[in-house]
């Protein structure tokens, strides 16, 4: 049963030993192909905050120079969106759904997947870098509006920081739910209708395809302040920091 999410307001965040997360999102240099790629989804409450918000974060720490992922929320015009920029701060690509395809104060599901291919740096390859990922809302492919620089990414992505509501420092998110949050080392595009199942949270284990790691966002064995990894590795633990238990809460999709 899914009866908790957790609810992140401003100066709350997740965090976890990146480095367990090395196998899935990090590679050694341009994108070698499937077995670079990775999925992950979850389900979402955004929030009514215009400020700029970071869902979730992998990758170095020097964000200047190299590799990292991550998912934001934004906005345009009052309407909520959601922005994907892997590589570094000169080097990169961001992918953008439609303004208006986030909800906000209702419950959707956000899957994200990555085929494994290269990411940069020729101008005349930006179309097949771009194609490289898949945003869906609710199982929907979104349109994505997409943009560069310096041609994409080429490099590594180590994953010495990982975090759920905050970037490197700041950007937090504002009020948002973040629940059942489950990581794939794979190409799962193709089974995220399973993933998603008609927007009904189940026992993902079930799936053949099973995550590598999987947080249940304070259900089953969660105790405060650590969130337990229930995905076939059983080693990711997430941490609440700058929280309280009551930040678990039974707000659920």
């Amino acid at each position: 049963s899914n009866t908790k999410s957790v609810k992140l307001n401003n100066q709350d965040w997740l965090g976890t030993n990146a480095a367990l997360l090395d196998a899935t999102f990090g590679r050694s240099g341009n994108g070698s192909g499937s077995s670079d790629a990775w999925g992950f989804g979850f389900y979402f409450k955004p929030s009514t905050d215009n400020q700029g918000q970071v869902i979730f974060y992998v990758g170095n720490n020097d964000i200047t120079n190299q590799g990292y992922i991550e998912l934001r929320q934004i906005n345009s015009s009052g309407q909520k969106l959601l922005r994907l920029r892997y590589g570094s701060n000169n080097n990169n690509l961001r992918m953008q759904t439609p303004a208006g395809s986030l909800s906000v104060n209702q419950w959707q599901h956000i899957w994200v997947g990555y085929d494994g291919g290269t990411t940069g740096s020729s101008s005349g390859d930006l179309s097949d870098y771009y194609s490289r990922f898949t945003i869906k809302i609710n199982n929907v492919t979104q349109t994505l509006s997409n943009s560069h620089s310096n041609y994409g990414y080429s490099g590594s992505i180590v994953c010495q920081n990982a975090r759920i509501g905050r970037f490197v420092s700041g950007n937090y998110l504002r009020g948002a739910n973040v629940d059942e949050f489950a990581v794939w080392d794979s190409n799962q595009n193709s089974n995220s209708g399973d993933i998603y199942n008609s927007g009904t949270p189940f026992d993902l284990m079930t799936l053949t395809d099973k995550p590598r790691h999987w947080a249940r966002m304070g259900d089953a064995d969660d105790t405060y302040p650590y969130l337990q990894d229930y995905g076939t590795e059983e080693t990711l633990i997430w941490e609440m920091n700058n929280m309280t238990s009551a930040d678990i809460v039974s707000d659920v999709p």
